[in-house]
């Protein structure tokens, strides 16, 4: 966010790798219209993170997800809620030259990109 806001980012998409210590990752269950967190405790791999950056009301939103990956090769993957990097995580950002907007789906109670509004 602290990203998109300085620079102005209103439609990007980016990948990332490096190191974590803990993150919270996040399960939607479409039941219950909302996110069963899942901590993830102590020194972890980034191997893999891919989002997006679109405009919610006017303000920039970041969705993210990340696999990681614990010291015995164990790995998870899901939607990032908090992510406490440590050392790096290398992010490399992707701005698009045409705005995406998101908009409210009430049936999902989520934020979606919506290509036609404009």
């Amino acid at each position: 966010m602290e990203f998109a806001e300085k620079y102005h980012a209103t439609s990007a998409h980016f990948t990332a790798f490096g190191a974590l210590n803990g993150a919270v990752l996040g399960w939607f269950d479409p039941g219950r219209k909302m996110y069963k967190k899942i901590p993830i405790n102590g020194q972890q791999e980034a191997i893999g993170m891919s989002g997006d950056i679109a405009l919610y009301r006017g303000k920039p939103i970041v969705h993210t997800h990340m696999v990681v990956g614990s010291s015995d090769g164990t790995a998870h993957g899901r939607h990032v809620l908090e992510a406490h990097v440590s050392p790096t995580l290398e992010v490399m950002v992707t701005v698009d030259p045409v705005t995406m907007q998101k908009r409210f789906d009430p049936e999902t109670d989520l934020t979606l990109i919506d290509p036609a509004v404009k």
